[in-house]
């Protein structure tokens, strides 16, 4: 069958942007669709700009450096109830329960994927708008492996998306000409942001006993990732930290001793 293409103003905008890859016909809830990738050219590099951190977790799926949070308690909740449902299905083992086990999985496979982009594309956003020249992320490799928790938390934790969103967000960002770097996340949670000490952290809330500082717990965490990707400093467990200048807090200024 031929089948002419009539593509509207933003299609044709992505068409005429790149190069034609491969495509694909889907057929989802009785309608038809056509999905062809648009391979494009990355942006020019961003010369000078500040450094953003950007935070990924799983009780809120991320912050950045420039003061945003993006929770993750809805998403968490529908995933639970999934894996429920998944584990009834299970269970169960008929035909008709196994049809159902592979909708539920699919559903629930795009929701976090979606949800994936939209908050990586307004991270990218925030970070084309602050004029950001480099993005600073944790390496994650073999994180699975080093979580220790109950086994309920393990399995909440290793189903988790958290390259997901990092891939996303490393792609849009060079796409807009932002360089992306991943480093070790040793003692970003831990560390001050504003003097560089070790601090208590207690769920979403940081504590540093030597200078006072009070914040966030995950904001505090992409704030030193963003000092990392400044400084070219790796974290460290040491109580002093060298003079890094000072670091933006949103409503005051920090200065390192």
């Amino acid at each position: 069958m031929s089948v002419p293409l009539r593509p509207g103003e933003h299609q044709r905008r992505i068409l005429e942007s790149g190069r034609h890859k491969e495509a694909e016909l889907v057929l989802r809830k009785g309608r038809w669709f056509f999905n062809l990738v648009v391979e494009s050219h990355d942006a020019k590099p961003v010369a000078f700009g500040p450094v953003m951190g950007v935070d990924v977790g799983e009780n809120n799926l991320a912050a950045h450096s420039l003061g945003k949070v993006f929770g993750g308690e809805h998403l968490r909740d529908r995933r639970d109830r999934h894996l429920a449902l998944r584990r009834r299905l299970q269970s169960n083992g008929s035909p008709s329960a196994k049809q159902k086990l592979r909708q539920v999985s699919g559903k629930e496979m795009r929701r976090v994927k979606h949800t994936n982009h939209e908050t990586s594309k307004a991270i990218v956003q925030a970070a084309i708008k602050a004029g950001v020249a480099k993005i600073t992320m944790e390496d994650l490799t073999h994180i699975r492996a080093r979580i220790k928790a109950g086994k309920r938390v393990r399995g909440r934790l290793h189903r988790w998306a958290w390259r997901q969103l990092q891939t996303f967000v490393e792609y849009k960002a060079r796409a807009a000409g932002i360089a992306v770097e991943y480093v070790n996340p040793a003692y970003t949670s831990q560390m001050c942001s504003c003097c560089g000490h070790l601090g208590k952290r207690s769920k979403h809330r940081f504590v540093c006993t030597h200078c006072g500082l009070r914040a966030h717990s995950d904001l505090n965490a992409s704030r030193n990732l963003a000092r990392i990707g400044g400084t070219a400093v790796p974290p460290r467990a040491a109580v002093n930290t060298p003079d890094v200048g000072s670091v933006d807090m949103g409503n005051h200024v920090c200065i390192s001793q």
